[in-house]
């Protein structure tokens, strides 16, 4: 039997570019249309299919050191590529399919016997199984990866402190504020209100929709902590309907300048009207 396995794992090897030629012909009757097959996704099919072949005649443990860093180089790769995670582990069933039929073909051929096929299958089986988890590890790590920087992108122009005049600044809210935003308001108001050396910030509301007692919370607490840095903060942009709000809520703000408008707030402290 060992022969027999031998000399299947080497003719695998020998045939690997052929197979994995193969699983475009297999995506092909199962409805698939895949894309023109390039000469790095040739060689990574290959590299695996060569895998397989060592399997059953090299040392098991340092061939499935090869599956999982296998698995990880293409999680990485299928988020470089925006590959799907359900189509790239959908795809891996291509892979067995090619790989049984080759082997039944070669059964035949050397007229092995039951028990050399259940000894392939116990061997490259939970293989498959290892590269498909590694791959699934490397996707999802490298994915968040990629989330967390374009979160970190997105909130960093969610916050934009303006710079008006020397000492004027406004920092027009856009959409909810919820904690982890509030403490993200905090943070870049005071470090752009002390970098530009501001002395007055409009914090404008226009584009906020809803104020509960949470966000007013939150506000209290930027306010608080710039007015201790020396800015003078006003709030603006309060729509009629978040007036009635903050009222039927029972919110004070007391002691907070309100203007109910910025356009006519700035033209009041003799900023220049565009209409004229």
């Amino acid at each position: 039997m060992e022969g027999h396995l031998q000399l299947l794992g080497k003719k695998i090897v020998e045939h690997k570019y052929d197979l994995a030629r193969k699983i475009d012909e297999v995506r092909i009757q199962h409805g698939q249309n895949p894309p023109e097959l390039t000469e790095q996704v040739l060689q990574l099919r290959g590299e695996l299919f060569s895998y397989f072949g060592e399997a059953l005649y090299e040392n098991l443990k340092e061939v499935e050191k090869g599956f999982i860093e296998w698995g990880k180089r293409n999680g990485e790769l299928a988020v470089q590529y925006e590959v799907p995670l359900d189509l790239a582990l959908y795809s891996t069933r291509f892979y067995r399919i090619v790989l049984w039929d080759f082997i039944r073909d070669e059964i035949k051929k050397q007229t092995s016997s039951a028990e050399t096929v259940l000894k392939a299958a116990s061997i490259i089986d939970p293989l498959l199984d290892e590269a498909v988890h590694a791959f699934s590890v490397a996707y999802v790590e490298n994915n968040n990866k990629v989330l967390g920087l374009a979160r970190e992108a997105i909130e960093e122009l969610s916050v934009p402190v303006v710079r008006l005049t020397r000492s004027i600044a406004v920092l027009p809210l856009v959409g909810t504020i919820d904690t982890h935003r509030s403490k993200l308001i905090m943070e870049t108001a005071l470090e752009r209100c002390t970098e530009l050396q501001v002395e007055h910030l409009f914090i404008d509301l226009s584009g906020v929709p809803v104020i509960d007692t949470m966000v007013a919370h939150n506000l209290f607490k930027v306010i608080n902590s710039l007015k201790l840095l020396g800015v003078e903060v006003t709030l603006s942009g309060m729509r009629p309907e978040l007036a009635q709000t903050v009222v039927s809520l029972g919110i004070s703000f007391e002691g907070i300048s309100i203007a109910g408008n910025l356009y006519q707030q700035l033209e009041a402290m003799g900023f220049e009207s565009t209409s004229k």
